[in-house]
């Protein structure tokens, strides 16, 4: 990106605890913890429980009712942004929030109690309309729902926008909580898994839901260095394409994510030899992780083997619309600390998945490059590139 996007601030809450400090979280996250537990569902009242990746309601200093973890966890996650980059009170701030389902919860206890009024709360542009409120931000405020490629492409569009010159900070990210609608229907689906999310195994069976919000401060590196402000890394390329192929399935040969690494590579001006790191979306079901995998050899060629791949959703599960977001910062954090989290819970190798998945254990490793990969229903496919600044 020509004229230069970096980040000055980091902000998440995820299922790791605690849930709302990012050292801790990539502490907990490079030592292969695992967040995934066996939960109720968030409103029915059903005898099983099912394997999911939730946040615990009573980690925060007042306990949280369903229908209110969503805004919660993105207030927090969006403070602790702000905080960071110091930008707080920032003059023409803009705000971009990648979701998949907004604030379900709210709705579905709407449904349950049989009431009416409030229907505001209900639309998924409500959560930025609110957050740009409460924080004061008067720039553009979006809301981007590209199913579970949402956070990422918030962040990617965020990132055009200062390219175009049409704003000199946004910040940008993704949230999305677990409800009874969306494990009930990918249960339907036969997605999750029973026992452990093993992404790239042999014996992979599925993947866990989760929760989570993150985002990132977006800014032009001019503005940047003008104020002062510490730097994480900088957007080099982005790109979305679409499968135009099912509207669950993935292409099988991954047409579209190949296209999506292709144009975000070249909108970098870089080679794929020059990638050091590769976040894949990584979801531990059968086709996604071999169609990921054949994008990538498809574009990296011989190369593909020589660059660690690693799934953080065998930690923290898949949270929809906040994965994207999720997994930018882990490349970030991969980028300042020279270390690659794991892929846990690997224990037999695929021979059609036969790529370095960095498998159990952490890797110290000189990240100068990482690329962000993410899927979701209909053929979304987002890739985003970042590097030291």
């Amino acid at each position: 990106m020509k004229n230069g996007v970096v980040i000055t601030g980091i902000g998440i809450v995820s299922p790791l605890k605690p849930s709302d400090d990012i050292n801790a979280f990539w502490d907990a996250l490079c030592s292969g913890k695992d967040a995934i537990r066996r939960s109720k569902l968030p409103m029915l009242n059903l005898e099983r429980q099912w394997l999911m990746a939730s946040i615990d309601m009573y980690s925060f200093e007042n306990f949280i009712s369903p229908e209110n973890k969503f805004q919660v966890i993105a207030e927090s996650a969006l403070g602790m942004a702000i905080e960071d980059a110091a930008i707080h009170g920032h003059p023409n701030v803009g705000l971009s929030i990648g979701t998949v389902l907004g604030n379900v919860l709210y709705k579905e206890k709407r449904l349950m109690e049989n009431t009416e009024g409030g229907k505001i709360r209900e639309s998924l542009s409500f959560p930025a309309l609110y957050l740009s409120e409460r924080y004061n931000l008067n720039g553009s405020c979006m809301t981007i729902s590209t199913a579970c490629a949402s956070g990422t492409d918030a962040i990617g569009v965020a990132a055009r926008r200062i390219m175009a010159g049409e704003a000199d900070i946004v910040i940008a990210g993704g949230v999305d909580v677990i409800s009874d609608f969306a494990l009930l229907g990918f249960h339907t689906l036969q997605a999750l898994t029973e026992e452990k999310v093993r992404p790239f195994d042999k014996n992979r069976t599925g993947l866990a839901i989760s929760e989570g919000a993150a985002f990132v401060v977006l800014e032009s590196k001019k503005h940047a260095v003008q104020r002062g402000a510490k730097i994480y890394g900088k957007v080099m390329g982005y790109a979305s394409r679409s499968d135009a192929n099912h509207l669950t399935s993935p292409h099988r040969e991954g047409r579209g994510l190949s296209d999506a690494i292709n144009h975000a590579l070249s909108e970098a001006c870089i080679s794929p030899n020059d990638v050091d790191y590769i976040n894949a979306h990584g979801t531990g079901t059968v086709y996604n992780d071999l169609t990921e995998t054949k994008a990538i050899k498809r574009v990296f060629s011989k190369t593909a083997y020589e660059i660690p791949v690693s799934s953080t959703k065998s930690m923290l599960g898949h949270s929809f619309g906040a994965a994207g977001a999720i997994e930018a910062i882990c490349c970030l954090l991969s980028i300042k600390n020279k270390r690659i989290p794991p892929t846990i819970n690997y224990r037999e190798r695929d021979p059609e998945c036969d790529l370095d998945y960095v498998p159990n254990v952490s890797r110290y490793h000189n990240v100068r490059i990482a690329m962000s990969l993410s899927a979701g229903f209909g053929g979304q496919n987002s890739a985003i590139v970042f590097g030291e600044a």
